[in-house]
C-alpha cells in the first residue's frame, strides 16, 4: 500500500497518530500471549500494566508534538532583493512577503525613502489551499501570502543597507531584514560617454521642449566598424525613464514613437524591458533591439586627443500642462564595448556610464497679474453672445463668452471665469446674478455662460478686455470682444385689480355675525369646527404613530451603526489629523527634510484619510486622481499640486533654503480649502 506522508515526519509516527488504538491494542495482546509469558517468567501481565502507563505516555507526547503543527501559525514578513550589487542610477526590485494573514496591509517604508525613491510597482495575493483524502481521512492545508513588489533607486553610492520595513500584523508590529546592497560608481573612461540635455532649462506651461539622450561611442583603433553594429550578438543596454510621461506633461504616443526606432538588422541597444513577439509559439519574447545611429561628433578623449565618436542619439518632444520641477534621468548604459583589435578578433570590455540627471522648471505666470486675467497661456480668441437681444428691464438674458484656443496654447483647464465685477460699464448697466459660472469644454472652446439683467432701458453690452499670458514674448497681452446692441424697454406698469387672485367688483371682506341657531354667539368663523367622530383622522393618527416610531427606530440603528463605521470616523478625523501633522511640524527644530516630508504627509494623510487609503506610497497623482474626484476648484488642484512640487524640490535641495513657517501656513490654509470638497466627494 502507498502512502503519502503530508508533513515528511517519519512513517511511525504517523502511524502512532492516525491508529494509536489499533497499535497500541496489537502489542498489549502480544504481551499478555502464553508465549510472551514464557519469555518473561509469569510476568507478562505486570508487564501489560506497565505497557498500558507507557502508552498514556506516549499518547500526551505525541499530543504535544502535534500541537504546535496543527494550531494556527504566527504572521511573517520578509524581505528580498533582486541584486545585491548595482550602479549609481539603477534600481533593484525590493520584494517584501507576509505570510499567515489574510489581509495584510501595506509595509510601512519611510524608513526606506530617507536613502531611496521608493515606487510601489505592484502587490498580488498568492494564498493557496488544498485538500487531501488519504485511507478515507480528509485534510485540509492552506498556506497565506502576500507579495509586495517596490522599486527602490538609492540616491547616493557606496554600500548601503535597506533598513527594515514595519507593518502591523494582528495587533504586533513585525519589521523585515535589512539587506545590504553595493551601489557603485561608474568608473572613469571615453569610450562610452552619456548625456542627458533639454532644449530648454525653464519654460512657461502650454509651452513645448525637447530631451535628447546621446551615447556617444569611441571609435574602434585602426578601424572604421561602427562599434556598436559588431556587438549584434549582445547588444548593450539603455536603462532610461525618457520613455515616461510624468504627470503634468503631454508627449507623443509611446509604442508610435519606439516603432520608428526599432532596429531591422538586429543591431543597436535594448532599451529598458521592451521584448518583441518571436514568431515560434514555443520561443519566448526576445528583447527589442533599437537602431539610435545619428552621425558622428568630434570630442576630445581622456588623453587630450581629439576622436571621431559614433553619436546614437534619441529624442523626445513633451508638452507642459501644469507648473512644476520636472527630472530626467539618470540614464545607464551596460555592456561589453570594443576597445581593440587582436588580428582579426575583438578586444572586449564590460563598461558601464551613466549619464548625470537634468531637471526642466515649468515656471508659472509672474505676477502681479492684471485684474482681468483668464488663466490662458498662449495665444486664445474670446467671442460673446446674448440668448436674448429683445428684452424689457429686469428680464433674465444669458451673456456667454467662448474662449477659442489656438495652436500650441495651454490646456483649456487653466482658464477660469473672468469677474464681470471689474468692469465698470456692465456693473452700472446690469445685475450680475451669476458672477462666477463653471466652464464647459466642447473640442477646442471652453465656454462660460453668466445670468444677467438690464438695470433701464436702452442698455448694451459694451466690449469686455481680457487678459492672456504670451509665453514667448513673456507678457500679458489683451484680447477684445465684440459689443451686443440689445433693445431693452420699459417694464410694463401691473395694478392691483390685474393680479390673479384679485376679488371681483362689488365684494365686502367684512364677516357677517350669525344671530341665530347654535353659532348665534360666535362671531369669527375661524372658531367653527366639525365636533363628529372621523375615522380617517384616527387611522392617519394611528399610522403616523407608526410612522414616528420606525422613524426612531431608523435614526436609532443609523446611529448605532455609524458609531461603528470605522471608515466614516477617519473620514470626519481627516482634517484633525492633518493639522495635528502640521503642528507637530510646526515644533521641529534643525531638520529641514523631517519638516518637509511631514507637512507632505499631513496633505497625503487627508486624502488618505478621506479616501480610506494607505498614505505611504501615495503620489502626487494619486491626489491630483481624488481632487479630481472631489470635483475641487482648479486653482486648488494647482495650489495642491505646487506645494507638492514645492516640498519635492526643496527636499531635495536640502529644504535649508525654505520659509517653514510660510510653508506651514500655506499647507494649512490649503487644508481648510481642500477638506469640504473631500468630505463631500464618494467614498
Amino acid at each position: 500500500m502507498h502512502y503519502r506522508i503530508e508533513d515528511q515526519r517519519p512513517f511511525v509516527s504517523q502511524l502512532l497518530l492516525k491508529r494509536p488504538t489499533k497499535v497500541a491494542g496489537t502489542l498489549r495482546r502480544a504481551v499478555r500471549s502464553p508465549t510472551f509469558a514464557k519469555v518473561l517468567g509469569g510476568r507478562h501481565m505486570e508487564c501489560a500494566y506497565y505497557f498500558d502507563f507507557c502508552r498514556i505516555c506516549l499518547c500526551l507526547l505525541f499530543l504535544i508534538h502535534f500541537a504546535a503543527p496543527l494550531s494556527a501559525q504566527s504572521p511573517k514578513i520578509k524581505a528580498s532583493v533582486d541584486a545585491q550589487e548595482i550602479f549609481l542610477g539603477e534600481t533593484v526590485d525590493y520584494q517584501i512577503e507576509i505570510r499567515n494573514v489574510e489581509s495584510p496591509p501595506q509595509p510601512d517604508l519611510s524608513a526606506v525613502r530617507l536613502e531611496f525613491d521608493v515606487e510601489l510597482t505592484g502587490d498580488e495575493s498568492r494564498n493557496q489551499s488544498s485538500t487531501t483524502i488519504l485511507n478515507g481521512r480528509m485534510s485540509q492545508r492552506n498556506v497565506l501570502s502576500h507579495i509586495y513588489t517596490y522599486r527602490l533607486k538609492p540616491k547616493v553610492s557606496g554600500k548601503l543597507t535597506i533598513p527594515a520595513a514595519t507593518a502591523t500584523l494582528d495587533g504586533k508590529s513585525l519589521a523585515t531584514n535589512p539587506i545590504a546592497i553595493t551601489v557603485l560608481d561608474a568608473e572613469e573612461q571615453d569610450i562610452v560617454v552619456v548625456q542627458t540635455t533639454a532644449s530648454q532649462a525653464e519654460i512657461f506651461p502650454t509651452q513645448s521642449f525637447s530631451v535628447s539622450l546621446r551615447i556617444l561611442v569611441k571609435p574602434i583603433p585602426s578601424s572604421s566598424f561602427d562599434p556598436v553594429q559588431v556587438l549584434r550578438r549582445r547588444p548593450p543596454h539603455l536603462q532610461t525613464d525618457l520613455v515616461n510621461i510624468p504627470d503634468g506633461l503631454k508627449a507623443d504616443d509611446k509604442s508610435e514613437w519606439l516603432r520608428s526606432m526599432l532596429s531591422e538588422s538586429g543591431a543597436g541597444f535594448t532599451i529598458n524591458d521592451f521584448s518583441t513577439q518571436s514568431g515560434s509559439l514555443f520561443d519566448s519574447p526576445k528583447a527589442a533591439v533599437f537602431d539610435l545611429r545619428s552621425g558622428r561628433e568630434t570630442r576630445k578623449d581622456l588623453e587630450g586627443n581629439e576622436a571621431e565618436y559614433f553619436v546614437y542619439e534619441m529624442t523626445r518632444n513633451f508638452t507642459a500642462e501644469r507648473t512644476g520641477s520636472y527630472s530626467f534621468g539618470p540614464a545607464v548604459v551596460k555592456g561589453t564595448f570594443v576597445t581593440g583589435l587582436d588580428g582579426s578578433d575583438f578586444n572586449g570590455k564590460r563598461l558601464v556610464a551613466i549619464a548625470t540627471p537634468i531637471k526642466v522648471l515649468v515656471k508659472d505666470v509672474p505676477s502681479p497679474r492684471p485684474a482681468t486675467f483668464t488663466g490662458g497661456i498662449g495665444s486664445y480668441s474670446v467671442k460673446a453672445n446674448a440668448s436674448r437681444t429683445k428684452l424689457r428691464v429686469g428680464d433674465p438674458l444669458t451673456l456667454s463668452l467662448d474662449f477659442e484656443r489656438g495652436a500650441n496654447s495651454g490646456s483649456l483647464e487653466l482658464l477660469a471665469a473672468p469677474d464681470l465685477g471689474f468692469f465698470e460699464p456692465i456693473v452700472n448697466d446690469f445685475d450680475i446674478i451669476d458672477s462666477n459660472p463653471t466652464g464647459r469644454v466642447e473640442g477646442d472652446t471652453k465656454k462660460f455662460g453668466y445670468a444677467i439683467r438690464p438695470k433701464r432701458p436702452g442698455v448694451s453690452v459694451p466690449p469686455i478686455i481680457l487678459s492672456t499670458f504670451d509665453p514667448i514674448e513673456q507678457k500679458f497681452v489683451e484680447i477684445t470682444t465684440q459689443p451686443i446692441a440689445l433693445e431693452v424697454a420699459e417694464a410694463s406698469q401691473v395694478g392691483s385689480a390685474e393680479l390673479v387672485g384679485a376679488m371681483a367688483k362689488g365684494s365686502s371682506n367684512e364677516i357677517k355675525m350669525s344671530s341665530k341657531g347654535i353659532f348665534q354667539n360666535i362671531t369669527n368663523p375661524e372658531q367653527l369646527r366639525d365636533e363628529r367622530f372621523s375615522l380617517v383622522r384616527t387611522l392617519q393618527a394611528v399610522v403616523g404613530v407608526w410612522f414616528a416610531t420606525g422613524i426612531g427606530t431608523f435614526a436609532l440603528l443609523a446611529f448605532r451603526r455609524a458609531s461603528t463605521d470605522t471608515v466614516r470616523q477617519r473620514r470626519q478625523k481627516a482634517s484633525r489629523m492633518a493639522h495635528a501633522k502640521l503642528k507637530e511640524a510646526a515644533e521641529m527644530r534643525g531638520d529641514p527634510k523631517e519638516l518637509l516630508r511631514t507637512v507632505r504627509a499631513a496633505i497625503l494623510g487627508l486624502v488618505a484619510d478621506t479616501h480610506n487609503r494607505n498614505a505611504d506610497g501615495m503620489t502626487a497623482a494619486d491626489v491630483r486622481d481624488a481632487l479630481a474626484m472631489a470635483n475641487a476648484p482648479d486653482e486648488v488642484k494647482d495650489s495642491v499640486q505646487k506645494l507638492l512640487s514645492t516640498i519635492e524640490s526643496s527636499e531635495y535641495g536640502g529644504g535649508d533654503g525654505i520659509d517653514s513657517t510660510a510653508l506651514i501656513r500655506e499647507a494649512g490654509q490649503l487644508i481648510d480649502r481642500l477638506a469640504p470638497y473631500l468630505q463631500r466627494s464618494p467614498r
